[in-house]
């Protein structure tokens, strides 16, 4: 989402993409692709002898869809703030790359997994199956884990078959019936794509020879947030150490407790009482565990650094492949050592008001030829090109064309000596350009902040007599805590 920034896409970025798109008309067309230039406003000393000039918008008015511009509120896997000491505003936006969130896989061959007694080859011993990509989500564009049997394709020796259970968390799939022995089993399913959640940090680095304040490269540095790993899937008692599946922790970050079942209370352990842990994830028990519960734990760790990536070329340009399932979308400004933070939540949740209206413009395109027969061939392509075939794929970047219509033509004298001349004629096209100013708040708990989140007086927790702390499940909690949004602008982390 925008840090400190309206996508007003008033006149300089509308001008940029009809620029960009006519001159991908012009490039498409075998007589016109080596002859004709697309200019800017005349910057140019000489005439040229057949070009197209976009020219500013003559008039643009505001139109208001509501009393405030209030639109809706957005959902999203994503959020962007600010570091702490740097002006932050490398990134302009952040959003979803829709074409990357997930993936589908199709027929992955799940056979291999298939066990049974080659005394019975008819009878199968296996019932439980995991896909090589996890996690299984509900559907395309949808990153809630999938748990239904609909959500999967199975096809047993050619046959539909359908799943008993699914836990798409893990990737798991459960048959009723475990497939005999010699059978074909495969599967076709959605993934989750998305970037593991975090705290990202964009950086930018390598200064520009041109302009040594400026860079041209950025890295990443990662936090990942792992929620709800599972170190001891039953405990027994007797252990007496675990270790989690990542290292490098941060300190302080890490939470452990156990539950019966996933319906159960939790029941949280206290470091240097019940447990000791180490950057490299090693946990040493204290005191014996509750028998007979599982094991789970929360926790930071600082991933290796990514990059570094080349900043893209021109102004308002993006990249989405140094963040999978994330389009980050750069400004015009690259100041070096600038930092901005990129958040990736697990699911989607809610993270902006959205404020939205329309600009209502003119924009004036100047079509120039010294040959009176081209000129309106090639007036006429432009036109065709643009409204035939890039409306609609502009309508859904928000620039919807009104009209596009030639206003007649005109000559001007090229050559003084010879009274040589040249001729222009003018593309009118009235257009409504979406604009969209988004308010962020942070939903997701990423430091104990005082002034962020305050917890009031609730009898969700409690301690029994050991001083151990329980969580009690509650169907319905009509205030769990208290949460004071920030705006993005002024939130800043280290």
């Amino acid at each position: 989402m925008p840090l400190d920034y309206m996508d007003s896409r008033l006149v300089a970025p509308i001008k940029k993409r009809l620029f960009d798109e006519i001159q991908n008309s012009i490039e498409k067309h075998a007589n016109y692709r080596d002859k004709v230039k697309v200019f800017h406003k005349f910057p140019y000393k000489e005439r040229p002898m057949m070009g197209v000039v976009v020219k500013n918008a003559s008039s643009a008015t505001r139109m208001r869809l509501s009393a405030d511009d209030y639109a809706a509120q957005m959902s999203s896997l994503l959020a962007l703030a600010g570091a702490e000491g740097k002006d932050s505003r490398v990134l302009k936006f952040v959003w979803e790359d829709q074409n990357n969130v997930t993936k589908f896989q199709r027929d992955e061959d799940l056979s291999s997994q298939i066990t049974g007694d080659p005394a019975y080859p008819t009878i199968g011993t296996n019932r439980v199956f995991t896909v090589n990509h996890k996690p299984i989500v509900a559907g395309p564009f949808n990153t809630k884990f999938a748990d239904n049997f609909a959500q999967v394709t199975l096809k047993l020796n050619g046959e539909t078959t359908f799943a008993e259970y699914v836990n798409g968390e893990k990737g798991i799939v459960v048959l009723p019936l475990a497939p005999p022995v010699g059978s074909k089993l495969h599967i076709s399913y959605n993934y989750g794509n998305m970037t593991p959640p975090g705290r990202y940090y964009i950086e930018v680095l390598t200064p520009d020879p041109a302009h040594p304040d400026q860079g041209t490269q950025f890295v990443i540095d990662p936090i990942y947030i792992v929620e709800h790993e599972e170190l001891i899937a039953r405990t027994s008692g007797t252990e007496t150490s675990a270790q989690t599946a990542n290292k490098n922790l941060l300190a302080r970050f890490d939470v452990l407790y156990t539950l019966k079942n996933k319906f159960a209370t939790k029941i949280y352990l206290e470091r240097g009482i019940d447990y000791t842990i180490t950057s490299a994830g090693a946990i040493t028990f204290l005191k014996p565990l509750i028998t007979n519960t599982s094991l789970f734990i929360d926790y930071r760790w600082v991933g290796p650094e990514l990059g570094p990536f080349n900043l893209p070329d021109g102004d308002y340009e993006y990249n989405n492949l140094a963040l999978p399932g994330v389009i980050l979308a750069f400004g015009s400004e690259r100041i070096l050592g600038d930092k901005n933070v990129v958040i990736v939540y697990p699911q989607r949740e809610p993270a902006a008001k959205v404020y939205s209206g329309h600009w209502n413009m003119n924009i004036e395109i100047e079509v120039i030829s010294r040959d009176t027969q081209q000129l309106p061939e090639l007036a006429d392509y432009i036109i065709n090109d643009m409204w035939s075939y890039k409306r609609l794929a502009l309508i859904n970047e928000g620039i919807t064309m009104e009209s596009f219509e030639p206003t007649g033509e005109s000559e001007d004298i090229f050559d003084e000596n010879t009274q040589d001349q040249y001729y222009r004629t003018t593309l009118s096209m009235v257009l409504l350009s979406e604009w969209k100013r988004f308010e962020p708040f942070l939903t997701w708990i990423m430091d104990f902040d005082v002034h962020t989140y305050n917890f009031p007086p609730t009898t969700k927790y409690y301690i029994n007599d050991e001083g151990k702390i329980f969580e009690k499940v509650t169907a319905i909690n009509n205030e769990p805590f208290e949460v004071t949004y920030p705006q993005i602008g002024r939130v800043r982390y280290y």
